[in-house]
């Protein structure tokens, strides 16, 4: 494969991402996410936090307004604007612990293949009650969250998918395999975390590497 046709596919990805609020959704996280908070802080913003989960059981996320958050948590424009930029910035506040955690996990390249994806499990299952709270009433996720869990997981798996393909394997190969890796698994988190399922991380993650370990093995050994 051309270093020409990797740069093109690096740039048109680049600019699907800048184009898209929801599929990167981090890129627009508030400096309050990364702020230490005080008390009454962390009062407020839980104050509207729980305005929106509230919601979000009444009608769907879509169509829910920064006034009508506004009026169920009985706040000022300005009180909110201080915290948050706009209704996804909220809704991604939970997921704060989740995105440090799994910021920190680093791809080993002695670790079996897929390796990653019990971290990732595990670290969700940490916080599934907040999976739980935005689910909205028909079931599904918000974008804004399938966006941020999409961006978490692909990261981690293309590091250790690079690490285990070795120099040889065309890097286009390589996020090929990463995009289908992280789609599936994105699906199945959502799916997991949006319904009460018996499931626990270790078990959910077996029955992903079941799925796609010897296929992607395979893929890598033959491109």
């Amino acid at each position: 494969m051309s270093d020409n046709l990797i740069g093109m596919a690096t740039r048109s990805t680049n600019t699907r991402r800048s184009e898209s609020v929801t599929e990167h959704p981090a890129a627009r996280r508030s400096d309050t996410a990364t702020r230490p908070l005080d008390r009454r802080v962390r009062r407020t913003r839980e104050l509207l936090r729980s305005a929106l989960l509230g919601l979000m059981q009444e009608k769907s996320y879509e169509a829910i307004t920064i006034a009508d958050i506004l009026d169920r948590a009985d706040v000022g424009r300005s009180t909110f604007y201080a915290h948050f930029r706009d209704k996804d910035d909220l809704m991604l506040s939970g997921y704060d612990d989740i995105r440090a955690a799994l910021a920190a996990e680093r791809a080993d390249p002695a670790a079996d293949l897929l390796q990653p994806v019990l971290a990732v499990f595990g670290h969700v299952a940490a916080h599934r009650d907040v999976a739980r709270q935005a689910t909205r009433f028909d079931g599904t996720l918000p974008a804004a969250i399938t966006g941020e869990l999409r961006e978490l997981t692909e990261a981690l798996l293309r590091e250790h998918l690079r690490q285990h393909a070795g120099p040889d394997v065309d890097p286009l190969a390589v996020e090929a395999a990463t995009q289908f890796l992280t789609g599936a698994l994105v699906s199945l988190l959502v799916w997991w975390t949006s319904h009460d399922l018996p499931y626990s991380a270790a078990e959910l993650d077996r029955t992903y590497r079941r799925l796609a370990t010897q296929g992607i093995r395979r893929y890598l050994r033959t491109v």
